[in-house]
């Protein structure tokens, strides 16, 4: 048995353990192994992180960019193909509108021209007294600086009728039956009212001279008046 305060050196160190309590040497683990592998796993960790990133994830953000890229310029191209059309649409409501406008803004003489001899040709007659209407000078004519535009209604234009009319009546002393009834008549027709005429019929009469015709044996009384004509053209609604 080993003594350690013998001091022969050269004796020989004899484990008496039995074999089943005797300490194997290739369980004996040393530190420094442990560190070393420590430090290799270690250095593993951020190169295996840098390959990750630049083998994988890398590659992948590229091929995203490059599918949003692609996306954004096919919607750009549509957006852009858009409002192409929307720019023609206006073009087209501009040129509607426009069309519409001058539309609007015309006045159907023929037709009311129509009316006019319908409205001379009577019947008019004052008590028992018939007489006779007719026109000898006529013209239209629009008034410049005339127009003006109500928010509500819209814009309103303005147009000159100038006749020059001629009565022919049955009795010399009902000249100024004649015309009252002749005024009256046209105040409370239907081209009056209907044709957007201002005023009173007789707002321009400066008076007239009866004249007794002996080969037609029928008082004549001529004069002329000038009366105004308004046109409103509707406001646009709001909205399509």
């Amino acid at each position: 048995m080993y003594d350690p305060t013998a001091q022969d050196y050269g004796m020989i160190l004899i484990n008496l353990l039995p074999p089943e309590l005797r300490k194997s040497r290739g369980s004996e683990f040393n530190p420094l192994y442990l560190g070393v592998a420590a430090c290799f796993v270690l250095a593993l960790v951020p190169a295996g992180f840098w390959g990750w990133v630049k083998y994988s994830r890398i590659p992948y953000a590229k091929d995203q960019r490059d599918q949003r890229q692609a996306d954004l310029d096919a919607k750009t191209a549509e957006a852009q193909k858009v409002e192409t059309e929307r720019a023609r649409i206006a073009d087209f409501e501009a040129h509607r509108n426009l069309i519409i406008g001058l539309l609007s803004k015309k006045v159907y003489w023929a037709k009311t021209i129509d009316q006019f001899g319908t409205y001379l040709s009577g019947p008019w007659t004052t008590g028992n007294s018939p007489f006779e209407v007719s026109c000898t000078e006529f013209s239209i004519t629009p008034i410049q600086g005339a127009r003006s535009t109500d928010a509500k209604s819209g814009e309103i234009i303005s147009v000159a009728f100038k006749a020059k009319y001629k009565l022919l009546g049955l009795e010399q002393n009902k000249a100024g039956d004649y015309i009252k009834s002749f005024f009256l008549g046209t105040e409370t027709g239907a081209f009056w009212n209907e044709n957007g005429f201002i005023g009173k019929p007789e707002a321009t009469y400066r008076g007239d001279s009866p004249d007794w015709n002996i080969a037609l044996e029928r008082v004549k009384i001529e004069f002329t008046l000038d009366w105004v004509r308004k046109k409103t053209i509707a406001a646009k609604a709001k909205g399509k």
